[in-house]
């Protein structure tokens, strides 16, 4: 079996450039979020998990600015979206939403060429696929529900938005979907790490992850605890992420190949992987 994998699409100009790929020698691609994801999504994230209320300009109302920045997230998903489908037509494309995917904004798009595999499972050859969108939800959503944004949302309004979750969440939902699938069968596939697993961000990013995660978070780990305590529990054969993308790499645990896919983009690359009698191929293939 071969499958393609990549995520945290940079420009739709670069997803182009896998058009010369031949899409049919590979069984499906794993996609693993953040679509939409533009320099305006991240000063969004940013500048709510640092609370800057100095983001919002003079004379402009917050929400109706949010609105506007929204904007070029969608125009880029509707291209990501319309190059997908060109793909979709020699082979199968699976994935999940991102916390750079608000909800917001894919309902607005009607994605149609992504078969979103969130807390679900798709039987495709001898293996199963699991998926799972978002993020963990920062401390201060979960304590504070109802206090609001720098937009004039509550903070569980935004965790909907941006596909976040609770640690237990993640955990019990995904134990109780997997039911009793083989975990040499099992292909996990989520936009966050594991926690300290692939997760750490850049140094410059400590104070922003210490703020946004608390303590968990002081050597630049960011990454989900209740996805790594079922990944060590359950084994599955494969962990596929993206979201840090200076995390960029493979590490096996146990029984399980985890792999960050890092940013589709930077270096054009993308993951290429083989099962055969058992036995996995991950390497980083680039296109010109």
């Amino acid at each position: 079996m071969k499958i393609i994998a990549f995520g945290d699409i940079e420009k739709t100009e670069y997803l182009e450039k896998l058009l010369k790929l031949d899409f049919s020698k590979y069984d499906f691609i794993l996609l693993t979020g953040d679509y939409s994801a533009t320099s305006e999504g991240w000063k969004i994230g940013r500048a709510r998990g640092m609370n800057d209320k100095n983001f919002i300009p003079k004379g402009k109302e917050p929400k109706q600015y949010y609105e506007e920045l929204k904007q070029p997230l969608i125009e880029k998903f509707k291209k990501v979206n319309k190059v997908l489908g060109k793909i979709k037509k020699n082979t199968k494309v699976f994935g999940i939403y991102g916390n750079a995917d608000f909800e917001s904004v894919v309902n607005k798009v009607k994605v149609k060429n992504i078969e979103i595999i969130h807390n679900r499972v798709v039987e495709i050859g001898n293996f199963c696929l699991v998926g799972y969108n978002g993020h963990p939800m920062y401390p201060w959503e979960i304590k504070h529900p109802q206090n609001k944004d720098i937009f004039g949302f509550t903070y569980q309004e935004i965790a909907k938005d941006l596909h976040s979750f609770k640690e237990e969440q993640i955990y019990s939902d995904l134990k109780k979907v997997i039911k009793n699938i083989p975990s040499e069968r099992l292909i996990l596939v989520t936009h966050t790490p594991p926690y300290k697993i692939l997760d750490k961000v850049l140094p410059k990013m400590t104070d922003w992850a210490l703020k946004s995660y608390g303590e968990k978070s002081r050597e630049g780990n960011i990454g989900s605890s209740g996805l790594r305590d079922f990944i060590l529990e359950y084994e599955p054969l494969l962990s596929v992420f993206g979201h840090i993308h200076e995390g960029k790499g493979i590490k096996k645990i146990d029984g399980t190949t985890c792999i960050n896919v890092g940013k589709f983009g930077e270096n054009k690359e993308f993951m290429h992987i083989e099962i055969q009698n058992k036995e996995l191929k991950c390497e980083f293939r680039r296109i010109n």
